[in-house]
């Protein structure tokens, strides 16, 4: 009976933090709207500009997806197939976009296209759409083409890892003889041949698990589209802009319906995707653990020119957008002379924060207590889940098991418009006191980091030999000792991971920090970076101002995962 309540509040605890917001807002726009959630997604064309919207969202994160693979793809086979001097560099390289808090990869963008930038230097102008990208767009017929463009680059570049975490490893650990069997085939003596028929059976469930999650990325991007993109709708944008508006009875009845249909499309596109990816996943894991105990890939030899070239350029296309922010920061332009000038002003105006209500200090200590309290939440909560799920296990109840590790996983599906528009018209609106709350961005960042802190969690305590906890008893410690002077010590770096992770995430969470702290004393440093590019800029210090602010961000980021990665390494798995 106990065990089963030990069982039990951990899960109830969690499950409350998740749905408990997300119900209160469904019950809301229900009674508001008078649909429920699929008949409102037939009705999502009651809005003005939801249809284009629903359309842009699945076309820009396609195009993203697709150009992704084309940009990762050449770069994970050349890192699989040949010997490279330095590889944990070049990684480490590639892999710093996708930890980059959003609005730092949009401040990142804006720098690179900037005028005045590189690419604007050389003709392409993909902001002010001059020149080159002008002439496309009157080829084409497709206004704005050149924010289009940007848009699809950016998502490419956040999400570059992702394809060569999923489809490197496929390619290095592919025994040799495989191919060179294939290649004594009639079928195998053209390449077109072993690509089609070889190559594509092989890498095809790690490059579609790739596709699959940089479409889910794409799919609910906000930030990227918010500044890149400002002319165009996408479902995450559209309800974050008019969400404030809805679940309110006799007033706009089309936000409402918008919240709750879109939300809705949303999360099933999300379940399916993540459904399916997940399977991938799955039986990637599966192949490259079957094959790499044994069958070590056998580089084919050190690499060209080509590859060389390659790897160098991608290196300077994950780099150059957050170099060149730093270089906005302290790079002035003179709008009278169309001149530019070196200068701190910037940093100064950003630490005495004259343009906004909270400088940057202000808003680096709201962001540090909201990470610092979602690192409580989501590591205790976290750990509790993740212990029920494996004394499930233990206990042979794979069923219960695997349920709770599912609903574990239900924000996961959720974006963080979503989660901060459940707590704005969940929670808040039946209790309106909570607004002047200034804890209260810790419930949505630990709603979306606890699962993160489960995926760590969980592989690592399934990984602990039982003998420990007998060599426990036999020392004669109780249930608490064995816990803290076993169990802990044998988490710690999985603990530490998933502490500086829970962190770096709530430190650049935007989507959920945007819809319930705007131009507020309260302001995050994504927030504020958002509530500067807001400004006008007949100022001319007010981008370069957003630019430091968004560099605070990086270094405070990129600290935390340096920590996880450190530890990272002395675990043996996880997330």
């Amino acid at each position: 009976m106990k065990s089963s309540v030990g069982h039990s509040v951990p899960v109830a605890l969690y499950l409350g933090l998740i749905l408990v917001p997300v119900l209160f807002a469904l019950d809301r726009l229900i009674f508001v709207t008078g649909s429920n959630p699929i008949e409102a997604i037939f009705r999502l064309d009651e809005h003005p500009l939801a249809i284009e919207a629903v359309q842009f969202t699945f076309l820009q994160a396609t195009f993203s997806a697709i150009l992704t693979l084309a940009i990762g793809l050449p770069i994970a086979w050349w890192l699989g197939r040949y010997q490279w001097k330095h590889i944990g560099l070049i990684r480490a390289a590639l892999t710093l976009p996708f930890v980059t808090p959003t609005v730092v990869a949009a401040m990142g963008f804006l720098a690179l296209i900037n005028e005045g930038g590189i690419l604007a230097s050389i003709g392409i102008d993909l902001r002010n759409e001059t020149g080159i990208i002008g002439s496309l767009s009157s080829f084409l017929g497709i206004e704005h083409s050149g924010h289009i463009i940007a848009l699809l680059l950016a998502h490419a570049w956040f999400n570059l890892a992702l394809v060569i975490r999923f489809v490197e490893p496929k390619i290095a650990t592919l025994p040799p003889r495989y191919e060179e069997a294939f290649r004594m085939l009639p079928v195998g003596t053209s390449p077109s041949e072993r690509l089609l028929r070889f190559w594509w059976p092989m890498l095809r469930t790690s490059i579609l698990s790739a596709f699959v999650f940089t479409f889910i990325f794409s799919f609910t991007s906000f930030a990227l589209v918010r500044w890149l993109a400002p002319e165009f709708w996408t479902i995450e944008s559209l309800m974050a802009i008019e969400g404030g508006a809805a679940g309110i009875p006799g007033y706009r009845e089309d936000v409402s319906l918008l919240v709750l249909g879109g939300a809705t499309l949303q999360g099933i596109v999300l379940l399916a995707a993540l459904g399916m990816a997940g399977r991938w996943q799955q039986k990637q894991s599966y192949e490259i653990e079957l094959v790499s105990e044994h069958h070590a890939r056998k580089k084919i030899g050190k690499p060209g020119l080509l590859q060389k070239v390659g790897i160098l350029s991608a290196c300077i296309f994950a780099l150059a957008p957050l170099f060149l922010m730093v270089i906005s920061s302290v790079r002035i332009r003179d709008r009278t002379t169309d001149s530019y000038r070196w200068s701190t002003e910037a940093w100064r105006y950003a630490f005495d924060g004259n343009l906004t209500y909270a400088s940057v200090p202000d808003a680096l200590m709201n962001s540090l207590f909201y990470a610092i309290g979602c690192l409580l939440v989501s590591c205790i909560l976290g750990f509790f889940v993740a212990q029920t799920i494996h004394s499930l296990e233990e206990k042979n109840r794979p069923k219960i098991a695997r349920f709770i590790d599912l609903l574990s996983m239900l924000p996961l599906a959720l974006s963080g418009v979503m989660v901060g528009l459940g707590v704005l018209l969940g929670i808040l609106k039946v209790w309106p006191a909570l607004f002047s709350w200034y804890a209260l961005p810790i419930l949505p960042h630990a709603m979306l980091t606890t699962p993160f802190v489960v995926r760590i969690l969980l592989p690592a305590m399934r990984e602990i030999d039982s003998d420990y906890e007998e060599a426990g008893k036999i020392l004669g410690y109780n249930r608490s000792q064995r816990f803290f002077r076993i169990k802990i010590p044998l988490l710690k770096p999985h603990l530490v991971v998933a502490a500086a992770l829970s962190m770096a995430f709530s430190l650049g969470e935007f989507g959920a920090s945007w819809i319930l702290l705007r131009s507020g004393a309260w302001d995050t440093l994504p927030v504020l970076v958002d509530q500067l590019m807001s400004r006008p800029k007949y100022f001319q210090l007010v981008e370069p101002i957003a630019m430091a602010t968004a560099t605070v961000l990086m270094c405070m980021t990129f600290l935390l995962f340096v920590i996880a990665e450190r530890f990272r390494s002395h675990q043996g798995g996880g997330f």
